[in-house]
């Protein structure tokens, strides 16, 4: 009689560590795109994330990518789509694992950085040392421009990572390893057709025709303000209204250990605005309303 636990199949290793073999390996384990970049030759976001500043001796940086389910992105409520972003993230965090784990028996060392949290808090702008009106939150690598840097898609209008196959809707993760593997090459898309659905969906005026204000976006998405603190003595009657108003309506102890527990967002109208994405095309809903979720006019 056997266990369960000797019934498990384990992933069978190549025997030689090559792009195409690790590639195979990842999509067998569910992930929907995959692409490697050189770890010294990345697209950079600001402030810059270099992978050789996480692993000086990196030469190769693997993009994984889940799509999300279409029905969640328009689900009624927020809430209902964070649970498929944290099922996304949890996939590709064991991946990551899986294949970093891998990769280091190979004799290659290998650092998966998780498609969720922690990310680098920012008060003061690392470059100028001034500080910023709004704290900013950054990530230890920039997913998306990984992603750009080996092909897999562009930046759109909105500020997000749009694919040919499924456009905005994708979660993110990759592993920085000392292996020397093939690079894909970045392509040009045409993706971003300037139709500016996302810059009318935005609730926060953070999208325009001219590009993107990261501040209102950001103060918006993770707390459902549309004003950002005051910056001049005068404004703040009319922030703390707004306030009061908010604490009418919500509960914004409660919400909070909701937001650090399931990582509660406010807002992806801009996601579920755009039209990019060849698999979506039969089955995204015509008609688009928003979701609802606990910001307030």
């Amino acid at each position: 009689m056997t266990s369960p636990e000797s019934e498990k199949t384990e992933t069978i290793e190549p025997v030689e560590i090559d792009a195409r073999a690790i590639k195979e390996l990842i999509l067998a384990e569910g992930i929907d795109l995959v692409g490697i970049a050189d770890a010294k030759n990345l697209m950079l976001a600001y402030p810059p994330r270099p992978a050789t500043d996480l692993m000086p001796s990196a030469k190769s940086v693997i993009v994984m990518a889940v799509a999300h389910t279409l029905g969640s992105v328009y689900a009624p409520d927020i809430m209902l789509w964070t649970r498929s972003k944290m099922q996304t993230s949890r996939l590709l965090d064991a991946t990551a694992e899986k294949i970093g784990r891998m990769l280091e028996r190979k004799g290659y060392l290998t650092l998966p950085i998780s498609a969720d949290k922690p990310v680098e808090i920012f008060k003061h702008d690392p470059e100028t040392g001034g500080k910023f009106r709004q704290t900013r939150t950054v990530g230890f690598l920039s997913f998306k421009h990984a992603a750009v840097s080996c092909g897999m898609g562009e930046i759109g209008r909105n500020n997000l990572l749009l694919t040919p196959q499924f456009g905005p809707h994708q979660r993110l993760c990759a592993i920085v390893t000392e292996a020397p593997l093939e690079p894909d090459s970045r392509q040009d898309f045409d993706l971003c057709t300037g139709c500016n659905r996302c810059v009318d969906a935005c609730p926060a005026g953070a999208l325009t025709p001219d590009g993107y204000a990261v501040d209102p976006c950001f103060v918006y998405w993770s707390l459902g303000f549309k004003r950002l603190p005051p910056a001049r003595l005068r404004e703040w009657p009319a922030y703390i209204r707004m306030l009061r108003q908010h604490m009418k309506k919500r509960d914004l102890l409660v919400e909070s250990g909701q937001t650090y527990i399931t990582d509660v967002d406010f807002c992806i109208e801009c996601m579920r605005a755009c039209p990019a994405g060849e698999r979506w095309k039969k089955i995204r809903p015509k008609n688009l309303t928003p979701q609802k979720s606990g910001s307030t006019e």
